[in-house]
């Protein structure tokens, strides 16, 4: 039997790519008033709260921690929802891939697709209330597109991983919310690690998602494109990600329906 290109796969199922994409968007904000404004709206306020309180916790000036605050949760909040939200992909359209064939990776593709529309959105929102405290006009901010995209890579090859987990173990679902929790205040997105001890910091500089975080917040926070060393570890980060979920994914997405 010859086998498919997955790329040649994945392109002829391109349109229920796109349908289940528009589909996610469309039910996450169907019935409500403001509709698709939640999605400005709601990383706002938390946002907004989160800088209120903890500046005043750790006595930073506002305008000057908001804009720290906001360049590091848009990119920690983007890989939180896509690892979260992908962990229980295949189980969450269990009726659909039992009665029809549609190549897997489509699920957690269009999952994390679909919320990169989202924060993209987000940011365009976020960047207005960073540009309005602090209104310097900057080049690097033409690198914020190319900072997502290595992000996404990392990320998507993360959700791979644990989505094919979930299917074997259905408690790791509800497990990755809480190693998540944990994983954020591990990530110096509130904090900055310089006001740690030593052995705080070497620790917290291990953390493998803290490169990222500098790839939006040197463009955001610093008005300038990442440092060569950063960007060079993201992009080495994002290629054994996405190839160990892929290789991972390839292996066990035969027993995916038998699994559900």
């Amino acid at each position: 039997m010859k086998r498919t290109n997955p790329i040649v796969e994945l392109y002829s199922y391109r349109y229920v790519l796109e349908q289940l994409i528009r589909q996610q968007l469309v039910l996450r904000y169907r019935r409500t008033f403001f509709g698709y404004l939640w999605t400005l709206i709601n990383p706002l306020l938390t946002m907004s709260i989160t800088a209120i309180v903890f500046s005043a916790l750790f006595k930073m000036d506002l305008k000057t921690y908001v804009v720290y605050l906001f360049s590091g949760l848009m990119a920690w909040n983007f890989f939180s929802a896509v690892i979260i939200q992908s962990s229980g992909v295949f189980v969450a359209n269990e009726s659909l891939i039992k009665k029809i064939f549609i190549p897997k990776i489509i699920f957690p593709l269009s999952q994390s697709i679909g919320i990169l529309i989202d924060s993209l959105l987000s940011f365009i929102a976020i960047y207005a209330i960073i540009y309005f405290i602090n209104p310097v006009i900057s080049w690097s901010i033409l690198f914020i597109p190319a900072a997502y995209l290595i992000l996404y890579i990392f990320s998507f090859g993360i959700a791979l991983l644990v989505s094919v987990a979930t299917i074997f173990y259905r408690d790791l679902q509800h497990v990755v919310t809480v190693l998540m929790q944990a994983w954020f205040f591990l990530t110096p997105v509130m904090y900055k690690v310089g006001g740690l001890s030593l052995e705080a910091s070497f620790l917290i500089k291990l953390n493998p998602i803290m490169p990222f975080i500098e790839l939006f917040r040197a463009p955001l926070f610093l008005n300038q494109i990442p440092e060569a060393g950063t960007l060079a570890t993201c992009c080495i980060y994002s290629a054994v990600s996405v190839t160990l979920g892929v290789s991972v994914f390839s292996r066990y997405k035969n027993l995916i329906i038998y699994r559900l």
